[in-house]
């Protein structure tokens, strides 16, 4: 048997997949029967041997297949040996492929599997819509055996769009709850990203040039007391990962992988990487030795500690780093 797991949605391509992995076994049965492959690196010539390999002590085996499509410049005939590979999977193995993006409708895998349908699966994991969130977040505390009022969904849709960090958040609310609905005040006290909202808007303007945004937000900071010593760290430290976060994604790593590196939450790692994006790293480099100017320039009463963050938030929106 074949599935073929693709879409966006890696929480529940994942909750899937471990659904999957408890149908071999307990943890000894999986550590004999369960292999996970790099698509990117595997030959088709691999991947026959080890779906070929007879289950131990299991009725089945469990073989999956990350990335195959994702890999650069397949050639032709591998794509042949492949399908070869896919005709041969015998009973006693199930094959998952995932592909962690949404392939198109004419995709030749797509086309594959439906000309096999007595012997293949797809399903597509798409990420919810913007829109879908709040029932998406009902749905999912549901689960849990929590409920949401429709006001405390949309209100923690809006706070976490990260379906990983939402489903964290939505157990932890579930708990404390303790049957009674979920209200928008248990979001407010209880999301950590609810509180100091203004402090991710500015970030992520920085991320995105929007001076106008970023000054906005900076403001904000300072007239709920914020410290501007403490705002000025935070945009440091903001810059030093984006620096370290383009200098892994330039060698390759994923957005995960380098935060994994770098000590990250996925989700963090991903707005980070999302804001690096927009920079390169001499630019990046430039920026941070500004702010070390900066900082010396503060702590020796050269300059007013919100003017130099000013100062700085304006000098990121020009199109080259000064």
């Amino acid at each position: 048997m074949i599935l073929l797991f693709h879409g966006e949605n890696e929480l529940e391509i994942e909750e899937a997949l471990r659904e999957l992995r408890g149908e071999v076994g307990d943890a000894a049965a999986q550590s004999m029967n369960v292999i996970v492959l790099d698509g990117r690196r595997i030959s088709p010539a691999e991947l026959q041997a080890a779906c070929a390999a007879m289950p131990f002590l299991a009725s089945r085996r469990l073989v999956v297949v990350e990335g195959w499509f994702a890999r650069e410049r397949r050639r032709a005939q591998e794509d042949e040996a492949f399908r070869q590979a896919l005709a041969a999977v015998p009973p006693t193995t199930l094959l998952v492929l995932i592909e962690r993006k949404t392939l198109p409708e004419d995709h030749p895998l797509l086309r594959w599997m439906a000309a096999h349908s007595d012997q293949a699966e797809v399903r597509h994991f798409p990420l919810p819509p913007p829109r879908a969130l709040p029932e998406w977040v009902m749905e999912r505390a549901r689960r849990y055996g929590g409920t949401f009022t429709p006001q405390a969904a949309s209100a923690l849709a809006a706070l976490v769009t990260d379906l990983r960090l939402l489903d964290q958040e939505i157990r932890k609310l579930s708990a404390w709850a303790a049957g009674r609905p979920i209200t928008p005040q248990d979001v407010e006290r209880l999301v950590p990203y609810a509180a100091p909202i203004s402090l991710f808007e500015l970030t992520e303007a920085l991320g995105r040039r929007d001076v106008r945004r970023a000054l906005a937000a900076l403001h904000r900071l300072l007239e709920e007391g914020e410290h501007p010593l403490g705002l000025f760290g935070m945009i440091v430290r903001q810059f030093r990962l984006m620096l370290l976060m383009k200098e892994q994604l330039e060698r390759g790593l994923s957005p995960a992988e380098a935060g994994n590196l770098l000590g990250l939450h996925p989700y963090a790692a991903r707005k980070i990487a999302e804001s690096a994006v927009a920079f390169s790293t001499p630019q990046l480099e430039t920026f941070y030795r500004s702010l070390a100017e900066l900082d010396l320039a503060i702590k020796t009463g050269q300059v007013p500690d919100v003017v130099a963050l000013e100062t700085f938030i304006v000098s990121v929106g020009r199109r080259e780093a000064v």
